[in-house]
C-alpha cells in the first residue's frame, strides 16, 4: 500500500497538467508587483506562433537562470492589449516536466496571476526558470513601452 501512494501522486500530478487548470501543488502568499518595479528583459522578441504560448502549464515560458527575478524581468516586458501596466504575483508551482536543470531530471512551472486595468479577471501564466528558450510574448499581450 506504501508503494502506491508515491505513483496515486505522480498520476495526479500528470492528470492536473493536462486539465485547463491544472493543480497548483505548492502555493504562494507573495504581494503584487507590478512591471515597473523590475528592469524588463530585454530579449523578448514579438509573438509566440503558438497560441497557448505561457498560458498553459504545457508550454511554459522558459526564462533560465533558476531566477524568479528572470520571471518578474519577463513578466515586467509585458503590458496589457493597450499597453497597461502590468500588477502580478505567484500563486504557486505545477506541471513538472522533464529537464537535465531541474531537479532529479524533473523542473516544475511557476504559475503567476497577472491583471491590469479593464481586466475582469486574472490571467494565469506559466514561467519555467529551469530551462531557457527565446522569449516571446504571450497572446492577448503586447510588450511594454520602454
Amino acid at each position: 500500500m506504501q508503494r502506491l501512494v508515491p505513483i496515486f501522486i505522480l498520476l495526479f500530478l500528470l492528470a492536473s497538467c493536462k486539465s485547463k487548470q491544472p493543480a497548483i501543488i505548492s502555493t504562494s502568499s507573495n504581494p503584487y508587483s507590478t512591471s515597473a518595479d523590475y528592469e524588463p528583459l530585454a530579449s523578448v522578441e514579438g509573438y509566440s506562433s503558438n497560441k497557448k504560448y505561457g498560458l498553459t502549464g504545457k508550454y511554459p515560458v522558459k526564462v533560465g537562470d533558476r531566477s524568479v527575478i528572470n520571471q518578474r524581468r519577463y513578466l515586467s516586458a509585458l503590458a496589457g492589449p493597450n499597453g497597461e501596466e502590468l500588477s502580478f504575483h505567484r500563486r504557486g508551482s505545477c506541471c513538472p516536466y522533464p529537464s537535465e536543470n531541474g531537479y532529479g531530471g524533473s523542473a516544475l512551472v511557476d504559475v503567476y496571476e497577472v491583471a491590469y486595468e479593464g481586466l475582469t479577471e486574472p490571467i494565469l501564466i506559466y514561467i519555467s526558470f529551469y530551462d531557457l528558450e527565446k522569449l516571446h510574448i504571450p497572446k492577448g499581450f503586447t510588450k511594454r513601452a520602454q
